[in-house]
């Protein structure tokens, strides 16, 4: 798992909703080092590639972690976690058609995983593909429940995943569904739809639950 401080590049709201940020950065410091799960002796060889591949995604060496989660997956090509790391590759290297796909690659070999529907719902969000997002995202919170988190990115999680989906519907001027996100992530918020401030105050809202907590960081940035 990657842990920790670790700033990806993928997450186009909500660092600030109106300047979309999504997944970035380098390991810069050992609070931002990469801890990978302890290596079981009995573990495939296609397990052991894709760990190794995902510290190679770490390191950002995204062309390195590509051609050994393909090796990955000409081991087993029933699983889906090689294709869910070439997704990510993909995504960091902002050929987000090629994550797209191998996301939707990793959704059908494992339709009742949450993984690959997170996934893509962030990469559809960086796409400004909102009416795509919106179902992906529902679909993950369904599949994982409030506690879902992704074991490799721990930033990809249901929390993460209401707020993209409050960003998608405040983009598709959906603002009562927007603030249904909110109240769940914040029961006790001060919302007044009656307010003529109302749409400045449910974005303002957005971003500060946004900063209260880790997030993916830079990818795209573009205006609501």
């Amino acid at each position: 798992m990657i842990s920790g401080k670790y700033p990806f590049r993928l997450w186009p709201l909500i660092v600030s909703v109106v300047a979309i940020v999504f997944l970035s950065g380098c390991v810069t410091d050992p609070d931002d080092a990469i801890t990978l799960p302890p290596i079981d002796a009995s573990a495939s060889l296609y397990d052991l590639k894709v760990s190794g591949a995902w510290a190679e995604f770490g390191s950002e060496n995204y062309d390195g972690s590509i051609s050994v989660f393909r090796e990955a997956a000409d081991i087993d090509p029933l699983r889906q976690d090689a294709h869910l790391g070439l997704g990510w590759c993909y995504a960091m290297m902002d050929q987000m058609e090629d994550a797209v796909y191998n996301f939707n690659v990793a959704i059908v070999k494992q339709s009742d995983s949450p993984d690959g529907h997170a996934s893509v719902a962030f990469v559809y969000l960086a796409q400004n593909r909102y009416e795509d997002a919106i179902p992906a995202a529902e679909r993950a919170i369904s599949l994982g429940g409030e506690e879902y988190v992704f074991e490799w990115m721990v930033e990809v999680q249901t929390r993460n995943l209401r707020l993209l989906l409050a960003e998608s519907y405040y983009a598709l001027g959906k603002y009562a569904d927007s603030q249904l996100q909110i109240d769940i992530l914040e029961p006790g918020n001060r919302l007044d739809e009656n307010s003529h401030t109302y749409k400045k105050d449910l974005l303002l809202e957005i971003e500060r639950l946004r900063s209260s907590g880790p997030v993916l960081s830079e990818l795209d940035r573009h205006e609501i």
